[in-house]
């Protein structure tokens, strides 16, 4: 036989307890709450009898919970995290059926922001480059092949540092890391919102066009090319970009544009060699 507590003392511990409660009937309405719950989800006393469950929900779910509330005859928990107040907080929904008293839920709440900031940050790390923050290449080929499967217009501007094994020879490899980041920067200030930028590895970027009309393509070339610096030898030597780029539309077949861009990017580096970057070692 369990030992019976008094009411107050049940409502002590409720209270103490290191998850938020919250205690719903079937009709959405909060017969319950203790402080946690009240703090995490923003839950008032004030208005008890007016608060709702779907005052913590978005308007998106709100039809779904009051499905889950009355249909659920399975009686099976569910869970879901929401984002309150810059805060991320999971609730589990467990059934609650006693006949003649109440029929409902009861909400167990959590903050899991550190979880999910973490999850976030692993999410991020699998897709960016460490040094220059850019999409990485792994993400690059995930974007490619859908846009290849699905048959959606796009295009494809390659481009290339000059001169990076110079300056990591000559000034060292910092001073080539930081030309990394300055060609990050530079490039994603000339592309546009619907536009991707990726570390593609090494001194080679790519910029990835949605819709990639040769128009949208000479216009980026030209606001990349605009940025581009005179260099000599010496440190440092400033950035300077080869560019080349092909456009889904041009082509009859798509898995090609990559290696067409690859290949006008090279044509505008043997250029580049030719004439304003003869002074510097070739690469």
């Amino acid at each position: 036989m369990f030992k019976e507590l008094p009411d107050d003392v049940i409502e002590i511990i409720l209270e103490q307890v290191q998850v938020g409660l919250t205690l719903v009937d079937h009709e959405g309405r909060i017969i319950y709450f203790n402080a946690l719950a009240g703090k995490l989800l923003t839950w008032g006393k004030e208005n008890t009898e007016n608060n709702s469950v779907l005052g913590c929900h978005p308007p998106q779910l709100r039809e779904k919970v009051m499905d889950k509330l009355n249909n659920n005859t399975g009686g099976s928990m569910w869970h879901r995290t929401l984002k309150i107040r810059d805060r991320y907080i999971e609730n589990v929904y467990s059934p609650i059926n006693v006949p003649g008293h109440i029929k409902g839920i009861m909400i167990v709440t959590r903050d899991v922001t550190e979880r999910e900031e973490m999850n976030r940050q692993i999410r991020k790390n699998a897709v960016t480059d460490s040094l220059t923050g850019l999409y990485n290449r792994k993400h690059f080929n995930d974007m490619h092949k859908d846009l290849l499967e699905q048959s959606k217009p796009f295009g494809i501007i390659m481009l290339d540092v000059n001169g990076l094994k110079y300056v990591n020879d000559k000034c060292g490899h910092e001073s080539g890391d930081k030309l990394l980041v300055q060609a990050a920067d530079t490039i994603s200030r000339c592309v546009r919102k619907t536009d991707y930028v990726f570390r593609f590895g090494g001194d080679e970027f790519v910029v990835l066009v949605p819709g990639g009309t040769i128009k949208d393509l000479h216009a980026i070339y030209a606001r990349i090319k605009a940025q581009n610096q005179d260099l000599s030898p010496g440190c440092p030597v400033g950035l300077n970009l080869s560019v080349g780029g092909c456009s889904s539309l041009e082509t009859d077949n798509p898995w090609e544009v990559l290696n067409c861009a690859d290949e006008e990017m090279y044509k505008d580096k043997r250029n580049f060699y030719a004439n304003d970057g003869a002074a510097l070692k070739r690469e």
